[in-house]
């Protein structure tokens, strides 16, 4: 009894001081200046954090405040409770000017946030935002991405400008063991199981000091099955996914295909032979950066930045190499069906709030963004500075990519938000330049966007009625999935039709269903 009133007490001080922050801010940021005032709730993201202690310093912001003689204030919330303090900031309607959030998680989706009174609808504003316009009226894509079934404009988006922008994560293997073992890149799923076993059975010829696992994740993403994305690799040669993807315009659940026993058998079969690291199981990726950087790992699925070419660095000088691998196939030839890609928009973006005074000067302020001069300043910051023109083309300067006590996006953190989202569209040449900066980064990305991902499912928007249904559905679906995934995988069951029946039983046609539909009501939006 005691605790649990503590833990009430605790909470109430957490709401309290929240609140308190938020008054003392507004009463502060209007005293300091006779200009008007916007406020703006985002994270401080992880690269920005070491060079800024207020997004305000940042040059891009900077330029704005100039440029629209306005004051731009920035509320912050601590890292590691931003979803605890939005919470927070909803349930009290304490609600800054501009909110940057990734709306697609909004309970009930960007539609149930405009009915909550959160955010606004935009569509009534446009013609204050006519870089955005015109970038919609040339990308009709893009645009079904970052509205609403009803074609309600609800934000400010973050778009990414390619292919190559979508695409940062995928397989990864020591060229270095191939070269010694005389082996090829593997192109299909038998010549990776090949590949494996003689990592295995090489093993004191590759490393004498320590036990080797040919397989590996150093990557998984925040999703309800983030420990099983390692896998996402391999199963797209069976052309299904292990969520919902789109096959001939209906979508289907790929754990339900019968092709999804096909591929638990391969990877039950690389599990009993040891040939995938037990650390998958606890998501341990601490443990397995060690492996890699003691060379106990042959193969893993891993970031194009975050992976590759962070072990790169670290282990230049040595005889260290990766390269990164198509996606399997079943046969030799064949291109993959599935890989990974993002979509441009991934409802990441910047709403107005019904609390704002100057709607028609946060448009502005924001639409800045899609324009030319928008554009380069929130992709390369400052002409002289943090980059030049060359051959028409924006190029880093050597400050940014060669910094003497910064890495390359810490430093043009300085500058813009390139290396995280905003409302702008994210540089293609900021790829190029920064993520795949090595020759063999260069290489893995002209291999993972081969894939043909037309199966990929558009990123749809659901009814308030229909996300509360499917929250509903998929948490007592995920849990149990994630569960007998483990089971299935390490052979503690083969019971495949059960587990087929079970989903059934949770309810999982119903969430087809629901899928279908708001997938036909993406398919239709002009």
């Amino acid at each position: 009894m005691f605790a649990r009133r503590m833990s009430k007490l605790i909470i109430w001080m957490v709401v309290i001081a929240f609140l308190s922050s938020m008054f003392i801010f507004y009463n502060v940021a209007s005293a300091q200046t006779s200009k008007p005032v916007l406020t703006i709730f985002t994270w401080m993201d992880p690269k920005a954090a070491p060079v800024l202690k207020n997004y305000r310093e940042m040059a891009v912001y900077q330029t704005i405040m100039k440029k629209f003689k306005v004051d731009l204030q920035f509320i912050h919330p601590a890292m590691g409770s931003e979803n605890e303090q939005f919470n927070i900031m909803i349930a009290s309607r304490q609600l800054p000017d501009i909110i940057d959030w990734h709306w697609f998680a909004y309970p009930g989706g960007p539609q149930k946030a405009i009915m909550d009174n959160v955010i606004i609808k935009l569509n009534p504003y446009m013609q204050y935002a006519p870089n955005l316009k015109k970038y919609f009226d040339t990308h009709p894509d893009v645009k079904k991405m970052a509205t609403t079934d009803d074609g309600t404009i609800y934000m400010f988006p973050f778009i990414r400008e390619d292919k190559i922008n979508c695409t940062f994560y995928g397989p990864i293997i020591r060229k270095d063991w191939l070269d010694k073992l005389k082996l090829s890149v593997p192109q299909t799923i038998d010549e990776w199981y090949k590949m494996l076993v003689t990592f295995k059975k090489n093993a004191e010829k590759l490393n004498n000091k320590m036990p080797v696992y040919p397989f590996s994740a150093d990557y998984w993403s925040a999703n309800p099955r983030g420990v099983f994305d390692y896998c996402s690799f391999l199963v797209g040669a069976w052309g299904i996914k292990t969520d919902f993807y789109v096959d001939k315009n209906r979508v289907k659940f790929g754990p339900l295909q019968p092709e999804f026993k096909q591929f638990m058998a391969v990877l039950q079969k690389w599990w009993k032979e040891g040939l995938l690291d037990p650390d998958l199981l606890t998501m341990n990726r601490q443990a397995i950066q060690a492996k890699i950087m003691n060379d106990q790992i042959g193969a893993f699925l891993g970031l194009l930045g975050g992976s590759m070419g962070k072990f790169l660095q670290a282990k230049k000088g040595t005889d260290f190499d990766l390269v990164g691998a198509p996606y399997p196939t079943l046969k030799k030839g064949q291109i993959a069906a599935l890989g990974q890609r993002d979509f441009p928009v991934n409802g990441d973006g910047m709403a107005i709030t019904p609390k704002c005074k100057n709607i028609q000067l946060a448009i502005k302020i924001l639409d800045w963004g899609y324009s030319k001069e928008g554009y380069l300043a929130y992709n390369f910051g400052v002409e002289g500075r943090s980059y030049v023109m060359k051959n028409g083309q924006p190029v880093y300067t050597e400050s940014i990519l060669n910094h003497p006590k910064l890495s390359a996006m810490e430093a043009i953190a300085q500058y813009g938000r390139v290396s995280w989202s905003g409302p702008f569209v994210q540089s293609k040449y900021y790829v190029n330049q920064m993520v795949a900066m090595l020759p063999q980064q260069k290489d893995a990305l002209k291999e993972w966007t081969k894939p043909d991902n037309s199966k990929l499912l558009p990123p749809i928007t659901f009814t308030p009625d229909e996300a509360a249904k499917i929250s509903n559905i998929m948490n007592t679906v995920n849990t149990y999935y994630n569960e007998m995934f483990v089971k299935l995988m390490t052979g503690k069951s083969n019971d495949m039709n059960g587990f087929v029946n079970t989903l059934k039983r949770m309810r999982i046609d119903e969430a087809l269903k629901i899928y279908q539909t708001a997938y036909e009501r993406f398919m239709k939006k002009k």
